[in-house]
């Protein structure tokens, strides 16, 4: 299918055709742009005029793409890469360390490791807006949807620049008092009979995957599963059961003792794009977050 009027195609007409492309709906584009609604709906509502077919079908479920709209999208997203690489060309030239880096993280390592950090990084690089975005969902570094992403497991996704950085290990928490009164410690089943287990559902088997653990998991009363650090370790508070959690999450709360061995360990990677890679900001991100992620206060 071809699509004529090419002059219409301009970078900023193509930038907001993507971010509704991403987003589903113009409202989270805009978001996402800096923008007003009102200002994506008008350069989406001008690109399609310019080339003579419309994009988008607009539904109660959001903007979804037309034939039309996915004949020119890996056009689009060629160009987007082109001027990717041209910024990063430029900035590398100009040697100055300033502009803004997105990085990628799941919300634990950015409530309980990054922040922390945050002033000694603005201390170091006062001229680069770190944001930081934040949830499970892995983001598409490919498409310029950030510049790093600190991720466990490793991607498989090809074209990716991986680091090791640090291996983070999690174990079984119980409030002192819940520990001391029941003297807890869990090496087998028959150590959980009458505890109930906080863990976290099936879909993060790789956070609590130890061969040992198995038959503890199995044979266990769990009497919450989710896929929230946050909720288990606020559950674990409230002495609700034993929570699987990270030990770089519950290490710095006196009032949680470990009560079992590493239920699992995992590799925590530093992900970049080959062209981001090159950038003297992103270099600068990426270097920090590598040195801080050992030792008393990193997510070892």
């Amino acid at each position: 299918m071809s699509v004529c009027n090419n002059a219409g195609m301009d970078w900023d007409s193509l930038r907001v055709f993507l971010a509704v492309v991403r987003a589903g709906r113009l409202s989270t584009a805009a978001k996402g742009l800096g923008v007003e609604h009102t200002t994506v709906a008008r350069r989406l509502g001008a690109l399609e005029r310019a080339l003579g077919v419309p994009l988008f079908y607009r539904t109660a479920a959001g903007h979804l793409l037309t034939p039309h709209g996915e004949a020119i999208r890996a056009g689009a997203e060629a160009m987007e890469r082109a001027a990717l690489a041209v910024g990063v060309r430029a900035r590398e030239g100009a040697g100055r360390v300033t502009g803004r880096v997105r990085l990628a993280i799941v919300p634990e390592m950015a409530s309980h490791w990054l922040a922390r950090h945050h002033a000694s990084f603005r201390a170091l690089h006062p001229e680069i807006e770190l944001r930081v975005v934040v949830g499970t969902r892995p983001l598409d570094l490919s498409r310029g949807e950030a510049e790093l992403a600190v991720r466990s497991p490793r991607p498989r996704q090809e074209g990716l620049v991986a680091a090791r950085i640090a291996r983070a290990g999690l174990a079984l928490y119980a409030t002192r008092s819940l520990a001391q009164r029941r003297r807890l410690y869990i090496r087998g089943p028959e150590d959980v009979r009458g505890v109930p287990l906080l863990v976290y559902t099936p879909e993060f088997h790789e956070l609590q995957n130890a061969a040992w653990f198995q038959p503890v998991l199995a044979s266990a009363a769990v009497a919450l599963s989710t896929n929230s650090t946050h909720l288990l370790l606020a559950a674990a508070h409230e002495s609700a059961g034993v929570a699987v959690l990270p030990r770089f999450v519950a290490r710095e709360d006196g009032t949680l003792v470990a009560v079992s061995d590493e239920v699992a360990a995992n590799d925590v990677w530093l992900i970049t794009h080959p062209e981001f890679r090159r950038d003297p900001r992103v270099r600068a991100t990426a270097d920090f977050l590598k040195r801080i992620a050992k030792g008393k206060a990193g997510i070892e």
